[in-house]
């Protein structure tokens, strides 16, 4: 090997050793925050539930809720957006891997590639594919920011419906609450992918999958 292809070598093996912690920095942040916000919810609730037992009137309870439950939706949207960041800085750290191993497989030759379980592909479809998984609707409804879309989403349906609950009676409140509860869900099902997918598109692949055999 080359003087020069030996450096390169050195270097793209330094990037991808740093780009490997960059992948489980950025898993551990999501989970760290997914984790934050499920436990502020769970204390919150605890909370509300022994207020209610306490309040001498709805109007007390109703008072005590809409002072903190605004305060978990905020959280549940900076969690939900900072979890969809994260999932595109490791998008982009993997397609960036994968990048790197199509250069290793150069230098290997022919005869190793066999010996190179994951592609060398540095899209999205790539990417996935060295996980054993496929693109589809599933990849978006069991994302961990998905899930925190829809309890943050009910949270917010909870407010209104209380909120409502001091001007109108408690079956159109519970209407209203499901009513807010779906366009929540859908303006972060939406803000979601707009966001990962606008992002993705300034690091176009290099080396794209093949489609697959007719």
């Amino acid at each position: 090997m080359e003087e020069r292809d030996a450096r390169t070598l050195t270097a793209l093996t330094t990037e991808h050793f740093t780009l490997q912690g960059t992948r489980a920095s950025m898993t551990a942040e999501s989970l760290g925050r997914a984790t934050i916000y499920l436990g502020s919810l769970s204390a919150t609730l605890v909370v509300l539930a022994l207020v209610a037992q306490g309040a001498h009137s709805p109007a007390e309870f109703r008072i005590f809720a809409l002072a903190i439950l605004p305060a978990i939706v905020f959280l549940g949207v900076a969690t939900f957006v900072r979890i969809v960041e994260t999932a595109v800085e490791d998008n982009i750290a993997a397609m960036a891997i994968n990048r790197i191993r199509g250069y290793y497989l150069e230098l290997a030759g022919e005869e190793a590639r066999a010996y190179f379980a994951l592609g060398p592909h540095d899209d999205r479809q790539g990417v996935l594919a060295n996980a054993g998984l496929n693109l589809g609707v599933a990849r978006k409804l069991d994302s961990v920011a998905t899930v925190i879309a829809l309890i943050n989403s009910m949270v917010a349906g909870a407010a209104a419906g209380v909120a409502m609950e001091a001007f109108v009676a408690r079956g159109t409140a519970i209407a209203a609450g499901i009513a807010v509860t779906a366009v929540a869900g859908l303006a972060h099902l939406w803000f979601g992918p707009r966001l990962f997918f606008g992002a993705l598109e300034r690091f176009p692949p290099l080396f794209p999958s093949k489609p697959p055999p007719a």
